[in-house]
């Protein structure tokens, strides 16, 4: 694939996660604890090499696109700017000094299921407790926060998981 090729997908992807995003997982309020952001997935399976710069802005384009259309106030940009700013790190931790190619993105099939499981987890639950904390900012509501924080990162890991088996590319065994 060739450049243009490349960039072409991934507009195409943060449409699509975005759309998915807004229309229909903003929709899902199971109970009112319930509330997938798979928004972050977007960031999450951008490939290992994306320049530093790149990855904060596309962050920061993500979740003002869904603050916009959601009429948020900002939290979903902050956040998700933040997770863009972590992603580096967490990556290295988990890649370590592997020969990585330019295009590849970290996958359950390119990290293996757990470490893949263990990188999603890290970040979303990072995202989500700062997202409530945002949001919520009361100690008088600590334990709707809880459940709220625990339902929400165990759904979005299921979804984003469920995504990545269905729609990213994998190695033949």
């Amino acid at each position: 694939m060739n450049r243009l090729q490349i960039i072409a997908i991934g507009v195409l992807h943060f449409l699509l996660i975005a759309a998915a995003q807004i229309f229909i997982f903003n929709n899902i309020r199971f109970l009112g604890y319930i509330n997938p952001m798979i928004y972050v997935w977007f960031i999450l399976m951008l490939p290992y090499k994306t320049p530093y710069w790149a990855l904060l802005l596309l962050s920061f384009a993500m979740g003002l696109c869904i603050d916009v259309f959601t009429f948020g106030q900002g939290f979903h940009t902050a956040t998700l700017t933040f997770i863009g700013f972590l992603r580096p790190f967490i990556l290295k931790f988990y890649t370590g000094n592997r020969d990585i190619t330019v295009w590849q993105r970290p996958t359950s099939s390119d990290m293996g299921f757990m470490q893949f499981t263990f990188y999603i987890t890290i970040l979303i639950f990072i995202h989500h407790l700062l997202f409530f904390t945002l949001d919520i900012l009361r100690f008088t509501e600590l334990i709707p926060f809880i459940i709220r924080l625990i339902l929400s990162s165990v759904t979005t890991i299921i979804v984003i998981i469920i995504c990545d088996l269905l729609f990213m590319k994998h190695k033949k065994d």
